[in-house]
């Protein structure tokens, strides 16, 4: 085993460096993977763009969807996890502290005290606290989940879309079998929106997204949605009062980021109908008509994440081989080329749905 690992390291705004830094020490509670896959989600890219946003201690080793075999772990990591060296596993960026008000409600998605791609460099453990790397430390807290290792690490790394797709559709959103669900943005997560979707049995699953996303929305018809509208060319709310005989959306997933997308999902909820937001874009949104929140007695729920049941079977359904979820994947990289691979998803560069940084 080598001493050291290379790593892609976020310096500041469109900065990305790769250094190279000593393995950490482990012992009976915890371990290091040898990282095979991490994909570029959009909270990659925002810091990318952005130099930070607000949970990223630059300098810092970024990248969260991890997918890697066990290098090596203590007896007692072990036995907790119920893995041996060699395993492949995936791991949730988050790393609760148990103790917090967030994680004791359950909520630890929202428990910021450590978390993969995210930490400082400088953290006196080490500094490999993210997936964009050749190896990475698994600290006692981590989530993991053993795979199947007959399965690419490259397919499996596609878990958080997957997953949060299934949490919001079906946990958040409350889908019903029959219930009309559309899906804004026919990104990754919005992709995985439609596999939660079609796993509820909806009844009709509509995808929007503009003209340039015409391959998307092509992938979002293969996973299995009803219809599929451009934006930038049509009339939304019409197109879905026709397809749904006026009674319009009962649930509404939200996930794209420009802020005129909740304008449009409160026009085109129907009655009782919820809407689940997940963009993160910090403009405001012009013409929101807050009446037909009233009027049609709306509930919008904003979410970040999901909670580890759902990875599971987000897991399994990968596993399953059942929808072709390879599409989704559009490019991959290696970890010296990481600064290219967060470049080409933030920009959206030569046709990109999902971007994956791969340790050959």
């Amino acid at each position: 085993m080598p001493k050291t690992a290379k790593a892609a390291v976020l310096v500041g705004k469109e900065q990305i460096e790769i250094r190279e830094f000593p393995l950490p020490e482990t012992s009976h509670n915890d371990g290091l993977l040898h990282v095979e896959a991490c994909g570029v989600c959009g909270f990659d890219s925002e810091a990318y763009l952005f130099g930070g946003n607000g949970v990223h201690q630059i300098p810092n080793v970024i990248g969260h969807e991890i997918v890697g075999r066990i290098e090596s772990i203590g007896e007692g990591a072990a036995k907790r996890w119920g893995v041996k060296a060699g395993d492949r596993i995936v791991v949730e960026e988050y790393i609760p502290c148990g103790t917090c008000d967030a994680c004791l409600r359950g909520q630890y998605q929202l428990c910021f005290d450590l978390r993969y791609g995210s930490m400082s460099v400088n953290h006196p453990k080490t500094a490999l606290w993210g997936g964009f790397a050749e190896y990475m430390y698994l600290h006692p807290r981590a989530i993991i989940h053993k795979v199947n290792s007959d399965i690419s690490a490259e397919l499996l790394q596609l878990f958080i879309p997957i997953s949060n797709g299934i949490h919001w559709v079906q946990e958040v959103g409350q889908a019903k079998v029959g219930d009309t669900v559309v899906i804004q943005g026919p990104g990754p997560m919005g992709l995985g929106a439609v596999v939660g979707a079609k796993e509820a049995g909806a009844g009709k699953i509509i995808v929007t997204g503009l003209s340039r996303d015409e391959h998307r929305l092509n992938i979002a018809k293969d996973l299995g949605a009803d219809h599929v509208f451009h934006a930038d060319t049509q009339d939304i709310a019409e197109e879905i009062k026709e397809v749904t005989d006026g009674e319009m959306a009962d649930v509404v997933i939200n996930a794209a980021t420009a802020p005129q997308q909740i304008v449009t999902a409160v026009d085109i909820a129907g009655l009782y109908g919820t809407i689940v937001h997940s963009g993160t874009d910090h403009r405001l949104a012009d013409k929101l008509m807050s009446s037909k929140i009233t009027w049609k007695l709306l509930t919008i729920k904003g979410v970040l994440g999901r909670p580890k049941q759902t990875v599971g079977v987000a897991l399994r359904l990968i596993e399953s081989g059942k929808y072709p979820l390879e599409k989704i994947i559009t490019h991959k990289f290696s970890v010296e080329e990481t600064a290219k691979a967060v470049h080409t998803h933030a920009y959206g560069e030569d046709g990109c749905i999902h971007v994956a940084v791969v340790n050959e």
